[in-house]
C-alpha cells in the first residue's frame, strides 16, 4: 500500500507543477487594464494585475518623437479590451514578455510597427515578421519613419544614461 501512495504523490506533485508553476509560461486571456507606454500593458489576470512587456519591439520614450502616438494607439487597441496573451519568458525586471494578439486576432506588436509607431528591436526581436513590417513601414514613410534619423529608444536611453552621469 505504501508504494501506491508514492505514486499518488508524485502524480499529484506534477499535476501540482503543471496547474501552479507552468502557468506563469503558458498562453492566457484577460482584459487590458492599463496601458504604461506604447509596449508595456497591465492585463488582468484573475485577481491580480500582471504587467505585460510585448515581445521583439521598442516604442518611442518619453520625450521622444511619437511616443505619445504609439501609446495612444495602444490604448484605443487593446485598454479596455480582453487580449490573448503568449508568454515567452520574463525580463529581468519580472515582467511577463509576451505576443499579445488583439480580440480581432491580430498581434499588438505587429500592428505598431506596421503602422511605424515601433521599432523591431534589434536585440530582442526572435520574429522574423518584425523586420518585414518594419522596412515596410521605413519605405512608406509611416509614423516616426517620418524623422530624417529617428533615434531608436535603446539608443536614446543610453545618451540619456551618459548625460546624467
Amino acid at each position: 500500500m505504501q508504494r501506491g501512495l508514492g505514486g499518488v504523490r508524485l502524480a499529484l506533485l506534477l499535476l501540482f507543477s503543471l496547474f501552479f508553476i507552468q502557468p506563469a509560461l503558458a498562453d492566457w486571456s484577460g482584459p487590458v487594464v492599463w496601458v504604461q507606454d506604447g509596449d508595456s500593458l497591465i492585463v488582468k489576470r484573475g485577481g491580480e494585475r500582471v504587467v505585460i512587456r510585448l515581445q521583439g519591439i521598442d516604442t518611442p520614450e518619453k520625450g521622444q518623437p511619437f511616443a505619445q502616438e504609439a501609446k495612444k494607439t495602444a490604448i484605443r487597441l487593446a485598454k479596455n479590451k480582453r487580449v490573448r496573451i503568449q508568454v515567452k519568458e520574463r525580463d529581468k525586471y519580472g515582467r511577463m514578455v509576451a505576443q499579445v494578439f488583439l480580440p480581432d486576432g491580430r498581434n499588438l506588436a505587429h500592428t505598431l510597427v506596421r503602422m511605424g509607431l515601433a521599432w523591431r528591436h534589434i536585440y530582442f526581436a526572435k520574429d522574423p515578421m518584425l523586420k518585414t513590417l518594419e522596412e515596410q513601414a521605413r519605405k512608406a514613410g509611416l509614423g516616426l519613419w517620418q524623422e530624417r534619423n529617428p533615434t531608436p529608444p535603446w539608443v536614446w536611453k543610453k545618451r540619456l544614461r551618459k548625460k546624467n552621469h
